[in-house]
């Protein structure tokens, strides 16, 4: 279908001119550690496995990462987010941080800056077991003004705003009302995790231009374990008022539902080799999110977002940022 409509050489163009766009992306900063070890075996004493260190290696994670994924596309990019009291990564933030992207955080009182740590087969990559450090109380009224207060400050200015909420205590309610009141262009993808799988939730966003969402979210946000998955994004649609959903479905691949036209649209995974499924999402929703905003045909944004997912997981964590000359490479050979 893309190929009755685009030529390599029209894609190309379509995807530099996403550099006309200015976006904010607004959430937590987390800094992904994956610690590589060798299985030693079964503890003598105790029933635990023990592990050797080999080494260990530090990425941007959450809104950072994001904003990454972004820079390769994007004129500039704002960053809106929390660290801990102590800001003790601040210098490591600056210098991954790409130089079109403009940071901007405030210090969360009696908190870490949110550190995953994940054990991992250093031959395999298989994770053995997260340890996380984080705060996931919500930011006290204080820092929400001075969060507001940014934001004021940068959202008249962008075309495009990217909520990724973790719900780690950044996003209040307030906050997600202005945004939503404000935004001219507003993606979300409000996620659910191991430790807010109680607690965080897309409620609090309404109006919102796109939505991400994998299924197995959507399924526990509508408390539905076995309805046709295009019946679950009807109902959210209409529940939300939302105008785009797209849903990713793993090795299925992703689906688009839209408010006007009623359609549903499916688009396959094409990731080769899986190595490490953390950021996909992310990945796709910073492409798809620029695709939206220009209404390109939504076959060619799910295509361009979820070259975007394969991109990421075909690599650890967050260690690499989808790359427009990689992303261009993928679709001349797929298309030929």
């Amino acid at each position: 279908k893309i190929k009755n409509k685009f030529n390599f050489e029209k894609i190309n163009e379509i995807i530099d001119s996403f550099k006309k766009y200015t976006v904010l992306t607004v959430g937590e900063s987390i800094i992904d550690e994956y610690v590589f070890c060798e299985v030693l075996g079964k503890s003598g004493k105790e029933p635990i496995i023990t592990l050797k260190q080999i080494n260990s290696e530090k990425y941007l994670g959450g809104s950072l990462a994001i904003a990454n994924h972004l820079s390769d596309f994007a004129k500039k990019i704002s960053l809106v987010t929390y660290l801990g009291e102590k800001k003790d990564y601040n210098q490591f933030i600056n210098k991954k941080l790409k130089s079109n992207i403009y940071f901007n955080s405030i210090a969360k009182k009696n908190s870490p800056t949110i550190v995953k740590k994940r054990y991992v087969d250093y031959i395999s990559k298989n994770k053995f077991i997260g340890v996380y450090s984080l705060d996931d109380n919500s930011i006290s009224q204080n820092e929400e003004n001075k969060i507001i207060s940014i934001l004021k400050s940068k959202i008249k200015n962008a075309d495009i705003v990217i909520v990724s909420d973790f719900g780690h205590g950044l996003i209040t309610k307030k906050i997600a009302q202005y945004i939503c009141k404000t935004s001219k262009f507003l993606s979300v993808n409000a996620q659910i995790n191991s430790s807010n799988i109680s607690y965080n939730s897309i409620s609090k966003y309404s109006k919102v231009d796109s939505l991400i969402i994998n299924e197995n979210e959507l399924r526990h946000y509508l408390r539905d374990r076995d309805s046709d998955v295009k019946i679950l994004l009807k109902k959210l649609i209409r529940e939300k008022n939302l105008k785009n959903i797209i849903v990713t479905r793993g090795k299925i691949g992703a689906m688009h539902y839209n408010y006007k036209s009623k359609q549903f649209v499916e688009c396959p995974a094409f990731a080769n080799k899986i190595i490490d499924k953390i950021g996909s999402g992310d990945a796709m929703l910073s492409l798809i999110s620029l695709c939206l905003k220009l209404k390109l045909e939504i076959n060619l944004s799910l295509f361009l977002g979820s070259i975007a997912a394969a991109q990421s997981v075909e690599s650890i964590g967050n260690s690499l940022s989808v790359s427009k000359k990689q992303m261009l490479k993928e679709v001349d050979h797929m298309l030929k």
